[in-house]
């Protein structure tokens, strides 16, 4: 058999795949559901994601099918750490949003959690990785959103830690979602962290330094704006990753070929013996200027990434203050960024707990209630029994209520100056329009809605690595 019928076979299995994903994707029992699937856009190993219209009021939305999600405690752990960081910081902007999470149609044996997004068409990878190339004009609008993310992140207490251009959701408004809360921490988790930073939970390339010399670590800010920074290099750079290692210390030479040799100081602060002396064995490199690496860049976008990309932790700038950088000056307006609130220590409280799939389910009940809280009583009184106490006490669970409410309205009156923003999202829609019609015309015949779109993974949804052909999702 010739390589074009090998291929015309994979395509009829794949679509064929498809058409049963979308087929079996509501079908399990659930108490009410008003959306209907529109296209298969992402399978992972924790779930399918699928774009979908609500039909009272014709928006498209994106819904994720976690599968079997109490088979493991660890992945449950996970997923309801995402939904609860995704719900206390859904007010800001550049935070993606869950907008509901379905009601199951059991509430004693339930196996699957339904989620609802706001739509995304595309990720940051992909659009590093397509025809599209971003001008200097886009490269500073998505760094000025990504930082605004992170201050509004980091200034809540939530590092996210999990940062790559897969992560970071874009729209054809040129609008910028962070997402993939899945490793994320709040500061007053402040217990040291067994963290063993695999390439499937975080890529090598956007790791920071201090993270690839040691595996028990306690983390920062810092980690988060290293990876921005190297997101902002491979933005300068039309897609080609600054620190593509291909272990550990590859990564590190890598990063001494550019950044220059950590100093003594910074190598002092290093946890373990054996890479401190690593160190010191190696030849001194000095630090190769971005602007030679970067030619055609703004100077001063070079100026800041010199400053993300410090090899020691303490010297790099917060979220705030990299706003604060000459190169924003035509976005940033100083005391007008939005701060996160504090987390509230008790909404993670369940993780102390010695915990078991029954009490996972209620757990997740609880949650689910607060996209619902006119079925709250009916359900809670169906599923409470002695052996584990619900933290849905009436004052935590009205608490936790207003952290939606208060999210839905924020979310609605704070937005960014459109005026100053309208020439970069024209410029974008156009180019991607025109990459839209060249991908159409080289698409082979087939069925429009089964087609997977182009786009990257569906891994920002949870702890799922995607299969097969990429997808927005």
């Amino acid at each position: 058999m010739d390589a074009a019928n090998l291929r015309d076979r994979a395509r009829e299995d794949r679509l064929r795949r498809l058409r049963q994903l979308r087929k079996e994707f509501f079908e399990v029992p659930l108490f009410e559901n008003k959306y209907t699937v529109q296209q298969i856009i992402g399978e992972g190993a924790s779930g399918v994601v699928c774009s979908a219209v609500d039909n009272e009021t014709g928006e498209l939305v994106a819904v994720k099918r976690v599968s079997r999600g109490f088979d493991k405690i660890p992945v449950s752990v996970r997923i309801l750490r995402e939904l609860k960081f995704l719900r206390l910081l859904r007010s800001h902007q550049n935070i993606v949003e869950i907008k509901d999470i379905l009601m199951p149609g059991s509430t004693r044996d339930f196996n699957d959690v339904f989620v609802v997004f706001e739509l995304m068409p595309t990720d940051l990878n992909h659009v590093l990785r397509s025809k599209t190339e971003l001008s200097e004009l886009h490269i500073k609008y998505f760094m000025y959103q990504l930082l605004r993310g992170l201050y509004f992140l980091h200034t809540a207490g939530v590092f996210h830690r999990d940062l790559k251009p897969n992560n970071i959701l874009i729209n054809n408004q040129c609008a910028l979602r962070i997402c993939d809360f899945g490793l994320a921490r709040a500061a007053f988790d402040d217990e040291p962290d067994m963290v063993y930073w695999t390439d499937y939970v975080a890529t090598r390339w956007y790791r920071a330094p201090e993270l690839i010399m040691t595996h028990f670590t306690k983390y920062s800010t810092a980690i988060d704006i290293w990876s921005a920074g190297c997101i902002f290099a491979e933005m300068l750079g039309k897609g080609k990753p600054l620190f593509p290692g291909k272990d550990g210390y590859d990564q590190l030479q890598l990063m001494t070929s550019v950044i220059g040799s950590p100093s003594d100081e910074a190598i002092s602060k290093v946890q373990s013996a054996r890479v401190r002396e690593h160190f010191q064995m190696l030849p001194r490199k000095r630090r190769m200027p971005f602007t030679q690496i970067f030619p055609n860049a703004d100077p001063e976008a070079c100026d800041l990434l010199e400053k993300l990309l410090d090899f020691d932790p303490a010297r790099r700038p917060t979220a705030g203050e990299a706003l604060a950088h000459p190169y924003f000056k035509a976005f940033y307006e100083p005391g007008n960024e939005p701060m996160g609130k504090p987390i509230d220590q008790n909404e993670f409280a369940f993780e102390r707990k010695k915990l078991t799939p029954e009490s996972m389910r209620l757990l997740f009940l609880e949650e689910i209630m607060l996209y619902h809280p006119e079925h709250s009583r009916e359900f809670f009184q169906d599923t409470r029994h002695g052996e584990f106490e619900l933290p849905s006490q009436a004052d935590v669970f009205a608490s936790a209520m207003r952290s939606v409410q208060e999210g839905i309205a924020q979310r609605k009156t704070t937005s960014m100056p459109k005026a100053k923003f309208k020439p970069i999202s024209e410029a974008y829609k156009a180019k991607r329009e025109k990459m839209r019609q060249a991908e159409a015309e080289q698409e082979a015949a087939g069925a429009k809605d089964e087609r997977v779109p182009m786009g990257s993974s569906a891994s920002w949804y949870g702890p799922s690595r995607p299969r097969g052909r990429a997808s927005p999702y």
